[in-house]
């Protein structure tokens, strides 16, 4: 099935989507330093079944980079607004990372937007995060972001941190980051973004997140990682005690960071007998 490409403005922001099939929405929201390109295994095997939408948030990907503060609180609204101005109806919403308590917090804020809530290797669950993301919010890591252009070789090895077998990344994906990371202004937004939710003891105001994920009343299902070495796995196993038994919790073994990539026949699966639901 064909993936479209779109450019609308959203909440004020000149905003790059991809969309493909028919039926009810489903959206897909990366996380910080990432764009729609995350979920490339995913748009068209989900888009059989519903109409899915994957934007670039604003400051990332395609999308503008507007001089704003990008906590992931900033997110919420512009969620809202997608799924309003596009979508047209509730969605069900996928987020990955950061992208996953951004999609937490549109839940709760907007209770009736959002039908079903799958939070992938999510922050929002506790402080802990890698010590790769946590010396990234230092300055002096500045000219080793911000300015040097990507290259395949240091692609891949940034991405070690990311995935649990870089063999795994195809040559299609690295250089579809390449291309992503060479975008004027994104390693800047990233570093922005980076340091405007996390800092060297970790995730900040994690715990006004949780008393907002305790909120959320949409169906929720858990997906991680257990390689995962930027947000721990034992984060997956305390959803279960800080959101109760109406959630599901799933843990992929020989994965880390980036499920929908890694193992995408059965993230795909898991998401739409979840959605169905």
């Amino acid at each position: 099935m064909a993936i479209e490409e779109h450019v609308s403005t959203i909440y004020g922001y000149s905003t790059y989507y991809q969309a493909a099939g028919e039926g009810r929405p489903l959206v897909l929201i990366h996380g910080i330093g990432g764009s729609s390109i995350n979920y490339q295994q995913n748009i068209e095997a989900l888009s059989h079944h519903y109409r899915v939408y994957a934007p670039d948030i604003p400051g990332h990907g395609r999308s503008e980079k507007p001089e704003i503060d990008y906590t992931v609180e900033s997110a919420a609204p512009f969620i809202a607004a997608f799924i309003q101005d596009v979508c047209g109806e509730p969605a069900a919403l996928v987020g990955m990372s950061a992208g996953g308590l951004m999609c937490a917090l549109t839940a709760s804020a907007y209770p009736e937007l959002v039908t079903h809530l799958v939070l992938v290797s999510t922050a929002g669950l506790g402080r802990d995060v890698g010590a790769s993301l946590r010396l990234l919010t230092l300055p002096l890591t500045d000219p080793f972001v911000v300015g040097v252009r990507p290259t395949p070789a240091g692609v891949r090895l940034s991405m070690r941190h990311v995935v649990h077998d870089p063999a795994c990344l195809s040559e299609e994906m690295v250089a579809a980051l390449c291309v992503d990371r060479a975008i004027p202004g994104n390693a800047r937004v990233m570093l922005r973004a980076l340091r405007s939710n996390v800092s060297l003891l970790g995730l900040r105001r994690w715990q006004r997140h949780l008393q907002a994920l305790r909120l959320v009343g949409a169906p929720v299902m858990v997906i991680w990682g257990k390689q995962d070495r930027l947000i721990p796995v034992k984060h997956a196993y305390q959803a279960a005690r800080w959101l109760g038994n109406r959630v599901r919790v799933h843990v992929f073994d020989g994965c880390g960071h980036w499920p929908p990539y890694e193992r995408p026949a059965e993230f795909n699966r898991l998401v739409l007998e979840f959605v169905r639901t």
